[in-house]
């Protein structure tokens, strides 16, 4: 989504709230992976923080830390292997009943997300 200029060469604002210049310390993969969630919906990054924190109203679950995790991790998963090729083949049976072409730039990124997505597996 491209974002509107004023006269000025300012972006214009969306709305009637001011928005501050902020910075944010994250990883790689963190960054990518809001990249490819804003992109999904035709957001900005900074647009899909601001409704994820009005959706959950300000108010969010405790998340254990990845160094909080007992030695029992695989207890919590499913019972069964990840296996990468019956993933990709359900990747492949999301895309086609996508209502995009191929060539769509929505498509192309659900397709990437999807890709990420099969790669994260083989690393669990």
């Amino acid at each position: 989504m491209k974002h509107k200029r004023d006269i000025q060469g300012k972006f214009s604002l969306k709305n009637e709230d001011y928005r501050q210049v902020r910075s944010l310390r994250l990883t790689d993969r963190t960054w990518r992976a809001l990249g490819v969630a804003s992109e999904c919906r035709g957001w900005t990054r900074a647009d899909l923080l601001e409704n994820l924190v009005e959706y959950n109203q300000g108010n969010f679950p405790y998340f254990p830390l990845r160094e909080e995790f007992s030695g029992d991790f695989d207890s919590r998963t499913s019972e069964k292997p990840i296996d990468r090729d019956n993933l990709a083949v359900l990747a492949e049976k999301v895309l086609r009943e996508l209502k995009y072409g191929k060539e769509s730039s929505h498509y192309q990124v659900a397709k990437k997300a999807l890709k990420q997505l099969i790669a994260l597996s083989s690393t669990l």
